[in-house]
């Protein structure tokens, strides 16, 4: 279809296009384990779906592809049938047209990669050859236009876009799903959408899934303000699922509900009105009854009796006003002592040690290990705020492999509200396989840069959504870097993502020699961009030094060290500890490279031991 063609269809009439094809097909056939693989196997189901959506009166169908990509697809095996997947796909929408009673239009259905940029970053270029390579697929078999949608990125939308504008000229309509304060996951708004889409060569803008009618009705009012005659597109879900067993229940919503959000979206500018997850065909012919007949006036809009989102107002970025932070900027060399959570029920014997440990005025604060090497302890952040409580200031360790994005901030928001801990460490943490349930999996939704994201939000006063909080923290963000890793070009790589991304401060790996901070201080530039807390373990023996250089990842101890230790036989903990008190009394005059404080790691959970390097 040619473009022009399309944009005098959508100045004459409002279409209206189908409803959910996934939920369908999951009520139909039951839990698949890749929807886009049924155009091959239940091609049958996909098309039955359709003509149940064109009796309904939908004036467009979408092919069963949304993530028939093969990014998507590799998780099947399936990446070699993209053409394959996506030809089917057409087929099936093009023998529904066919049995239609009236005409249709084919909309190419492309989805977002399915690439979580806080765990694996994708190059733009390597996008754009993805959504190319399905979309020449999907025109190939013969769609009348394309349909780019639940795209969480305006970023990942636009690389869509220009890789389908790069080789065709069919009509796209580019649609964002967005939350119910009105923003996408990554913080765009309508306004935002329209300044990166209305001049790339798309016909259509606009917004489906994720929320129900009365919000899409508000993210509409937005992107008409801005975007004046332009045409919209409005699909919105059902409402909130709800999971029961196995099953994905929606709610009840009425087609005499979507009667209404239709009127009203016309009214405010929709040409294109469709549904997204939960609804049904008795949904979408509710919409084509109340459409029916109406032709849009060029240029207006009728004003709607709906009463528009206020505009959200977030409290400001908090700035870090913990203890330890306050130390920091005031150039004061501050010392913390790392501890590991009981693996147990009891916690009195830690009690007792860390307060003899900061009874001696030589410790500004507690970090506390969070499931090191994958093994089962006690919740770190739960143990900071029970310290927190006995007045001992604490750097829990959060790592990212135990709980998904919703669960981190729930920890994090309970963390400081109840337990008052104001500094964190974020980690991504070692994998299951490491530890005592290797059979497990880890969550890994974000990764250390992503929590960082998370909490730098939160202090602004959102959640990860945009969403407001009434109120923000001010956590003081820590984050781990390692002088020593393998490829330190990535290590550095990833500490200024860490950085941009809003840490305040990093902690060591443990280090044994200067010489490894200051090689990695050159290899930074010569300056660290935030203050660093170095790492410092006295050593108790030649076989535990030995352990820790083979066994233990992101440890390295100097060969050099390693026979010295070996040499000195039952006098082994003396020459670990010199060392360490050398190391602290090195760190006290290194603030011109960074380097702001020590944290300091007792031998075999010995807490008070570790005093024995101020002596």
């Amino acid at each position: 279809m040619k473009i022009e063609e399309f944009d005098q269809r959508l100045r004459d009439s409002v279409l209206v296009a189908d409803g959910a094809m996934g939920s369908l097909l999951h009520e139909t056939l039951g839990p698949q384990r890749c929807m886009d693989e049924l155009n091959a196997t239940r091609a049958e189901a996909v098309f039955r779906i359709h003509m149940s959506y064109l009796e309904a009166g939908a004036h467009i169908i979408e092919t069963n592809t949304f993530g028939a990509n093969r990014n998507k697809l590799s998780a099947f095996g399936l990446e070699d049938r993209v053409t394959e997947l996506n030809h089917r796909g057409v087929k099936v929408a093009r023998e529904a047209r066919e049995a239609a009673k009236h005409e249709v239009l084919i909309a190419g259905s492309i989805g977002p990669l399915g690439v979580n940029r806080q765990v694996r970053e994708m190059a733009v270029e390597q996008s754009r050859e993805i959504f190319r390579e399905q979309a020449e697929a999907l025109e190939e078999r013969g769609v009348d236009f394309f349909i780019l949608e639940t795209f969480s990125e305006l970023e990942e939308l636009s690389a869509a876009v220009a890789a389908i504008r790069s080789f065709s000229r069919l009509p796209i309509v580019a649609q964002l799903t967005y939350s119910e304060e009105g923003t996408t996951f990554s913080g765009t708004r309508p306004r935002d959408a329209w300044a990166a889409l209305h001049e790339s060569g798309v016909q259509v803008i606009g917004a489906n899934c994720s929320v129900g009618p009365q919000d899409h009705l508000r993210i509409l009012h937005d992107l008409a303000d801005v975007a004046g005659s332009f045409p919209m597109s409005a699909m919105p879900n059902v409402g909130f699922p709800q999971r029961a067993g196995d099953r994905v229940i929606y709610p009840k919503s009425s087609p005499e509900y979507f009667d209404l959000f239709a009127r009203e979206a016309v009214t405010l500018g929709a040409r294109i009105l469709g549904g997204c997850c939960g609804t049904t065909p008795d949904h979408i012919q509710a919409m084509a009854r109340a459409v029916k007949g109406i032709h849009p006036v060029k240029g207006a809009r009728v004003a709607t009796v709906m009463e528009a989102a206020p505009e959200i107002l977030h409290p400001g970025t908090r700035e870090p006003e913990s203890a330890l932070w306050r130390k920091i900027q005031a150039q004061k060399f501050v010392i913390s002592v790392e501890i590991d959570p009981p693996k147990g029920t009891s916690v009195e014997r830690t009690l007792e040690q860390v307060a003899s440990v900061m009874a001696s005025k030589c410790v500004d604060a507690i970090d506390i290990n969070s499931g090191p090497l994958a093994r089962v302890g006690m919740d770190a952040l739960t143990l900071a705020g029970a310290l927190e409580r006995r007045g001992i200031e604490t750097i829990p360790h959060l790592t990212t492999r135990d709980s998904n994005i919703i669960g981190l901030q729930a920890m994090l928001l309970g963390a400081w509200t109840i337990g008052g801990v104001r500094n964190v460490l974020a980690i991504t943490g070692d994998p299951p396989s490491l530890g005592s349930y290797p059979e497990t999996s880890g969550v890994y939704e974000v990764d250390s840069i992503g929590l960082v994201k998370v909490m730098a939000r939160l202090n602004q006063g959102t959640d990860w959504a945009g969403k407001n909080l009434g109120g923000a923290t001010n956590f003081t963000i820590g984050v781990a870097v390692n002088p020593l890793a393998e490829d330190l070009d990535e290590e550095l790589r990833r500490f200024d993502e860490k950085v941009k991304a809003g840490a305040h401060f990093a902690m060591t790996q443990p280090i044994f020699d200067p010489g490894h901070w200051e090689g990695f201080l050159k290899r930074m530039g010569g300056k660290s961009p935030i203050p660093i807390l170095v790492g410092l373990w006295p050593l108790s023996s030649y076989k535990q030094a030995l352990r820790l250089h083979n066994e233990v990842p992101g440890i390295v101890i100097p060969e050099e060290l390693l026979k010295q230790l070996e040499s000195a036989g039952a006098s082994a903990r003396d020459h670990g500890f010199a060392l360490a008190r050398r190391l602290l009394d090195w760190s006290r005059t290194a603030r011109n490279s960074g380097i702001a404080g020590a944290y300091l790691i007792p031998p075999f959970k010995r807490y008070e031991e570790v005093l024995d390097l101020f002596a």
